[in-house]
């Protein structure tokens, strides 16, 4: 095994993340919201879902945004609220 290579530098850490998480009491809801999402400009890899039967009473489902811009996350934010999902805003 080789010996890592050490460069020298400054190491930044990245500008924290801009995160929306949605609750759907209805997972059908939470299925046409990744429709309409991914349909507005987010990328599919950033979009974090968990289904019905992972959360407890089995219904439902939780939605994890991940949103590159302020502006895509206020507008995520708008659909999912507008399709009735509880909101809850993350950052980091």
């Amino acid at each position: 095994m080789e010996t890592p290579q050490i460069r020298p530098g400054n190491v930044t850490s990245p500008e924290p993340k801009l995160r929306v998480l949605a609750y759907f009491y209805n997972a059908a809801e939470g299925n046409l919201a990744v429709q309409i999402l991914t349909g507005i400009g987010i990328p599919g890899d950033r979009l974090g879902v968990t289904p019905p039967d992972q959360l407890e009473g089995g219904q439902g489902m939780l939605l994890s945004i991940g949103c590159p811009t302020e502006a895509l996350r206020t507008k995520a934010e708008s659909i999912v609220r507008d399709l009735g999902a509880e909101i809850h805003r993350q950052r980091g």
